[in-house]
C-alpha cells in the first residue's frame, strides 16, 4: 500500500530522481522500476530524459542478481535524450563482468570511445577491471597504454591483474614504472606485491616489499588484510618459521583466520602434517576456509583417513563444507576405495550447485571416486548426463583415467576422439592418463601413436611421467629391451619410478641381465629403500641363484634397511579398516584369518591353489 501511495506522488510530478536517491536498498529501487512497469511510468521515465534517473536503475540493476536488466535500461536511455556520462560506463562494465559476457563488454567499449569518455579515469578504471576478470591481457595493456590518464588504482588494478593471471614479473614491471610516474603506492599495491612474490616464491623480493611496507606505513599495525598477504608471502617462499613469527603477532580469532591458514597450508603441502595439526588445534575460532585447508593438507600429504575423519567432525559440528572440502574429501575416498562413504557425500552435496567454473570439480571428484572405487558405470552414466557446455578436459580426464584403471583402453581412447569432436583440447593428464589406459590394455601400437602424437599433433612436450608410462607399457608387452632404450635415450634422466617399473616387468618376464642394471640405479638413487632388494632377491631364489639372492638379502640385513609392510583399507557398513601385513592386532583378524582360510581351502577343491591367509598377513 506504501508503495502505491509512493507512485500516485510520483504522477504528481515529485521528483522521480529525489525519490530513487531515498531508497535505502537495492531492493526498494527494484521495487520502484516494478512499479513503474506495471504502471506505464517508465514512458515519462523516458520522456524526463534524466541520466541521473537511468543511472539509478542502472545501479540498481548491477547490483542485483539479474544485472541483464541494466543493459536493458541502458537501451532505454539511448533511444531517449538522455546521454551516458561517467557514472553510466562503469555500472555497465560491472553488469557485464557479472554476466561474462566479454563481446558485451567490449560494445560498452566502443559506445566509452564514441561518447569520449576513453580519457575519464574512472571509466578507464572500470574497463581495465573489467578486461581482467576475463584474463585479458592484451585489451587491459592496450588501454592502459594508451590513456593519458592513470592513478594509484589503475597502477593497482594492472598489478593486480597480472598477479591472478600467473604473469607475477610483469606485475612488478608494472610496479616500476608506477614509481618512474611517482604515483605513490597504497596498502592494495604493498598486498599485490606481496601475492606477486607468493606467485614466484621469490623470499629477496618479498623481503624488500616487507621494508617498503614498514616505510611507507610505520608497521602494520591493526591492518589484517596487509599482515595476511606478508604471512601469505613468507609461508609461500618456504620461510615458515618467519611466517609463523609474524603470524604470532597476531589474535587467534577470525580476523587472523586466512594467515593462519596459509602457514597452516604451507606446513602441510612440505608432508609436516603434524606441525599443520597444531597450528590449526590451538586457533579458537575457526571459519570452514581452515577446516578445508587441514582437510586438503591430510589428503595431498597421503593421510586420507585422517581427511576423511576430520570431514566428518566438520559436518558433525553443523558447518556446510565449502566444494574444495567436498572434493578433497571425495578424493580421499578415492584412494581409499571408500565407495559407501563417497556415494553418501555426493548425494548430499550433488544438489549444491557450486558454481565449479571450467574445471567442474566437483563433478570430477565424483567421476574419479565412483572409477576408482570400482562403480565405472555409475561414473559413466554420471559423465553422460553431463551437458556438453559443462564438460570439460578435466573431466573427461577423470574418467579417461578411470578407464585405464578398469583396463578399458579402446573406451579410454574413443573417449579421447570425442573429446576433439566437442572442442576441447588435451593437455599433459589427459596423456598420461591414456598411455596408462593403454599399457593396461595392451595397446602397444596405439600408445605408440598417442605418445608421437602429444608433440607433432598437440605441441605438448612429453614430460618423465609421460616416458614412465611408455616404460610401463612395453614392460608389460614383454618389449623389455625397447624399454631400457627409451630410457637411455630420454631428453632426461630417468626417475627411480621408471626404473622400477623396468625392474617390475624384468621379474613378469625374467630378464636377469636387465633386472641387475635396473637395481644397480635404483641403488644408487634409493639406498635405503627395501622394496627393489626383495625384488631382485626373489628373482634370483627362482631361478635357483640362491647364493645370490642371500647375498642380496644379507646387504639388506646389513645396512639395516626394513621393507615397510604392505597395507590395504576395507570398507564395511560405512566403516573404514587397515590392515598391515603380518600385524594381527585389527579386532577382526582372527576371524578374517579364519575365513580367508575357508576361502582358500574352497578354491583348492577346485585346483586354484593360493594362499590367501599369506597374501593379507604375511606378506614377504
Amino acid at each position: 500500500m506504501r508503495m502505491r501511495n509512493h507512485i500516485v506522488l510520483l504522477s504528481r510530478n515529485e521528483s522521480l530522481k529525489e525519490f530513487l536517491a531515498s531508497c535505502k536498498s537495492v531492493q526498494q529501487t527494484l521495487q520502484i522500476h516494478a512499479q513503474m512497469v506495471v504502471t506505464g511510468l517508465m514512458s515519462f521515465l523516458a520522456m524526463a530524459s534524466s541520466k541521473g534517473l537511468f543511472n539509478a536503475m542502472i545501479r540498481a540493476y548491477s547490483l542485483s542478481h539479474a544485472p541483464q536488466h541494466a543493459i536493458s535500461i541502458y537501451k532505454s536511455m539511448l533511444s531517449s535524450s538522455a546521454s551516458p556520462d561517467t557514472l553510466t560506463f562503469p555500472l555497465l562494465l560491472k553488469s557485464c563482468a557479472k554476466l561474462s559476457r566479454l563481446k558485451l563488454g567490449l560494445q560498452v567499449h566502443c559506445h566509452v570511445t564514441k561518447s569520449g569518455f576513453e580519457s575519464d579515469i574512472y571509466v578507464v578504471n572500470a574497463l581495465l577491471h573489467f578486461y581482467w576478470v576475463f584474463r585479458d591481457a592484451h585489451n587491459a595493456c592496450k588501454v592502459f597504454e594508451q590513456t593519458p590518464v592513470r592513478d594509484c588504482v589503475s597502477f593497482n588494478t594492472m598489478i593486480n591483474g597480472f598477479v591472478h593471471a600467473g604473469r607475477a614479473r610483469c606485475s612488478l614491471r608494472v610496479f616500476r614504472e608506477m614509481r618512474g610516474f611517482c604515483i605513490q603506492p597504497d596498502e592494495y599495491t604493498l598486498v599485490a606485491l606481496l601475492s606477486a612474490c607468493s606467485s614466484l616464491e621469490d623470499r629477496s623480493i618479498g623481503k624488500q616489499v616487507h621494508s617498503l611496507v614498514y616505510r611507507k606505513l610505520g608497521c602494520l599495525g591493526s591492518n589484517v588484510l596487509l599482515m595476511n598477504a606478508l604471512v601469505d608471502m613468507y609461508a609461500k617462499c618456504g620461510c615458515l618459521e618467519t611466517a609463523e613469527r609474524v603470524v604470532s603477532r597476531l589474535r587467534t580469532d577470525k580476523s587472523a583466520v586466512a594467515a593462519w591458514t596459509s602457514v597452516l597450508s604451507a606446513y602441510a603441502s612440505r608432508g609436516e602434517v603434524e606441525v599443520a595439526r597444531r597450528l590449526f588445534d590451538q586457533i579458537d575460532e575457526k571459519d570452514v576456509v581452515l577446516w578445508t585447508a587441514m582437510i586438503n593438507g591430510y589428503s595431498h600429504a597421503g593421510y586420507f583417513q585422517e581427511a576423511l575423519d576430520l570431514f566428518v567432525q566438520l559436518e558433525g559440528l553443523g558447518i556446510k563444507p565449502d566444494e574444495y572440502a567436498v572434493v578433497a574429501a571425495l578424493s580421499a575416498c578415492a584412494r581409499l576405495g571408500a565407495l559407501e562413504l563417497g556415494r553418501r557425500i555426493h548425494h548430499k552435496y550433488a544438489a549444491e550447485n557450486w558454481p565449479c567454473g571450467k574445471n567442474g570439480g566437483f563433478t570430477c571428484a565424483v567421476v574419479d571416486m565412483y572409477a576408482k572405487c570400482g562403480s565405472i558405470d555409475t561414473a559413466l552414466d554420471i559423465f553422460s548426463k553431463t551437458s556438453n557446455d559443462l564438460k570439460s578436459t578435466f573431466l573427461y580426464n577423470s574418467l579417461i583415467s578411470g578407464l585405464a584403471h578398469h583396463g578399458l583402453g579402446e573406451y579410454a581412447i574413443a573417449l579421447f576422439e570425442e573429446m576433439g569432436l566437442v572442442g576441447l583440447g588435451p593437455d599433459e593428464v589427459t596423456f598420461v592418463a591414456l598411455l596408462c589406459a593403454c599399457g593396461h590394455s595392451g595397446l602397444v601400437d596405439d600408445g605408440k601413436k598417442l605418445f608421437e602424437s602429444m608433440l607433432t599433433v598437440y605441441g605438448i612436450d612429453p614430460q618423465m611421467e609421460h616416458y614412465g608410462c611408455m616404460v610401463d607399457l612395453l614392460g608389460r608387452a614383454g618389449h623389455l629391451n625397447e624399454a631400457y632404450h627409451l630410457i637411455l635415450n630420454m631428453p632426461f634422466k630417468a626417475n627411480a619410478v621408471i626404473w622400477r617399473a623396468l625392474l617390475s616387468s624384468c621379474k613378469v618376464y625374467g630378464d636377469i641381465a636387465l633386472a641387475k642394471l635396473a637395481s644397480l640405479e635404483l641403488l644408487a638413487m634409493e639406498n635405503d629403500h627395501g622394496a627393489h632388494y626383495v625384488m631382485l632377491s626373489n628373482m634370483l631364489s627362482d631361478i635357483n641363484q640362491r647364493d645370490e639372492a642371500a647375498s642380496v638379502r644379507k646387504a639388506i640385513n646389513n645396512v639395516g634397511i626394513q621393507k615397510p609392510p604392505g597395507w590395504s583399507y576395507v570398507e564395511m557398513n560405512g566403516a573404514l579398516h587397515k590392515f598391515l601385513a603380518g600385524d594381527k592386532s585389527h579386532p577382526a583378524a582372527k576371524a578374517t584369518e579364519m575365513m580367508l582360510r575357508d576361502i582358500n581351502m574352497g578354491l583348492k577343491s577346485f585346483d586354484h591353489v593360493i594362499s590367501a591367509s599369506k597374501m593379507v598377513f604375511d606378506i614377504d
